[in-house]
């Protein structure tokens, strides 16, 4: 499907603008999944419905580990 390139080729630009992260776009979940490559935290999954909340969902938890770790 031409939109589920468009949203792949998204997933592939964030995946090069975050590195710290492993960005798909999940199209039987019709969201955007990224996966932490931290060692401590590579369990952590953040998913979104948009690239602009899935960037604010990351920056927000990037900002929590920072304070935590």
């Amino acid at each position: 499907m031409r939109y589920d390139a468009e949203f792949h080729q998204v997933a592939d630009t964030l995946q090069h603008d975050n590195p710290g992260w492993v960005i798909m776009w999940a199209t039987w979940r019709r969201k955007f999944c990224a996966f932490s490559r931290e060692p401590l935290t590579a369990s952590l999954v953040v998913e979104a419905t948009t690239q602009e909340k899935l960037i604010a969902l990351l920056r927000q938890v990037e900002a929590e580990l920072r304070r935590t770790l």
